[in-house]
């Protein structure tokens, strides 16, 4: 056989296990994008309706109801399904059922308080604005629990590294909110409040189905729930703690800008951040799938494994975030016209731009924060959402009161880009036990 002959076996064989090693994570990774797109067109559409058929005052009523859900939404994500994502695909991998069955309980620990809680907060909002902002959150209280679940069990499938059924779940909820949506509107009772309840619907149903995949058991093992609780508390803490900064960072601009022009400036604010946030779901879809390979490159003991992962996710990201902005730059007058009945249009130059950057922003601390995560460091996350949301009420919260919108973006952009630098700084210092460099 000729030598020329005998060195192409050898490329044709790494070739060939190279494409067996990476077409599984492709076909993961594209259920991911499934799933993610599949929810956030459910949300973004609900949200494109309530923005073309409610008053943009109704719309900033949903729009500061949202960005308290969000709230609460990084509060349970913290304790529960953050740490779910790096132990249910690592420490408790095989007794996952039971570990699914403690989570439940860990849910409903959590949302019972919450839901009375924003029920008090309906009734002193409803003295403060309006009856109809009382009527949003008391909406928002018997939704909460539901949609809340619905993003836990989702995530379960990814942390067992099987998006397929959370895809699923995806076209489920998907078109029960969408009926739903346009059946309250033919019947002119399309509010705020039954746009929460409608996702309150849509969820119940999705997680129905999703549970009957999942088969989560009961545990009775003291000893079992003990060693889950710690594990989640230990690792869930930091993540907690930045729930306070992270919603700064995202959402101070919805409490301030009413102050500033009124609720139809926090309905502008966001019916301009929807146009972006198929890229921005579609990245955080993307970045929990990369937790748990994030921690199957550190138990691997392969050096750089980690790093090259990363490398080749943020160049997609950075990509894809280019691609995205050139689109909706390029299409802009259109679809503020089809998506808004022309609403919203004067913000279609630089503040459309500013918009635009937070995907690019957003790549990086997807990224550096599921690297983060993989280390079992999430409390230098804290640390990097803290300094995030001080630029966010040093430099942000100004920006509002000199430039309405456009202040308020700006702030977001710069915020992100900080959180993106401090995140490098400190990943740049661990070692793969996530220990310090010296």
């Amino acid at each position: 056989m000729a030598t020329a002959e005998l060195g192409i076996i050898p490329a044709c064989d790494r070739l060939s296990a190279t494409l067996k090693t990476w077409l599984p994570w492709v076909g993961k990774g594209t259920l991911a994008i499934t799933d993610q797109g599949l929810f956030a067109s459910s949300n973004f559409l609900l949200n494109v309706l309530l923005a073309r058929w409610l008053a943009p005052a109704e719309y900033g009523i949903f729009a500061l109801a949202y960005s308290v859900l969000v709230l609460f939404l990084v509060f349970h994500t913290a304790l529960l399904t953050s740490p779910m994502l790096v132990f249910g695909s690592g420490k408790y991998r095989d007794r996952f059922p039971e570990y699914m069955g403690i989570l439940l309980r860990g849910h409903f620990a959590l949302m019972v308080p919450a839901a009375a809680l924003l029920a008090a907060a309906a009734f002193l909002l409803g003295r403060l604005y309006s009856p109809e902002v009382e009527r949003a959150f008391l909406a928002l209280a018997v939704a909460a629990p539901a949609i809340l679940l619905l993003w836990l069990l989702r995530r379960a499938f990814y942390a067992r590294l099987d998006p397929r059924w959370a895809a699923a779940g995806g076209g489920v909820y998907l078109l029960i909110l969408l009926a739903g949506g346009l059946a309250l509107h033919a019947a002119g009772r399309l509010t705020p409040a039954t746009g929460f309840l409608a996702m309150a619907a849509a969820s119940f149903v999705t997680c129905l189905v999703l549970l009957g995949r999942l088969r989560p058991t009961l545990a009775t093992d003291s000893s079992f729930i003990r060693a889950v609780a710690t594990d989640h508390w230990r690792y869930g803490k930091w993540v907690a703690a930045s729930a306070g900064p992270g919603w700064v960072t995202d959402n101070i601009y919805y409490v301030c800008l009413p102050a500033w022009g009124g609720l139809a400036e926090a309905g502008a604010l966001k019916a301009l951040l929807n146009l972006f946030m198929p890229a921005l779901q579609t990245m955080a879809a993307l970045g929990v799938l990369l937790l748990p390979i994030l921690v199957r490159d550190r138990d691997s003991g392969v050096p750089g494994a980690m790093k090259k992962t990363m490398k080749l996710v943020l160049a997609l990201f950075f990509l894809g975030s280019a691609c995205f902005l050139g689109l909706v730059w390029e299409f802009r007058f259109q679809i503020f016209h089809y998506l808004y009945a022309g609403r919203y249009a004067a913000y279609a130059s630089w503040p459309l731009l500013l918009a635009g950057l937070l995907p690019f922003t957003q790549c990086i601390t997807v990224v550096v924060g599921a690297a983060l995560g993989a280390l079992e460091r999430p409390d230098l996350g804290f640390w990097s959402c803290l300094g995030s949301a001080v630029i966010a009420l040093v430099l942000g919260v100004p920006l509002v009161f000199a430039l309405g919108i456009g202040g308020a973006l700006g702030g977001l952009v710069v915020s992100y880009a900080s959180l993106g630098m401090l995140l490098v700084f400190l990943f740049r210092r661990m070692d793969l036990k996530g220990k310090a460099r010296l």
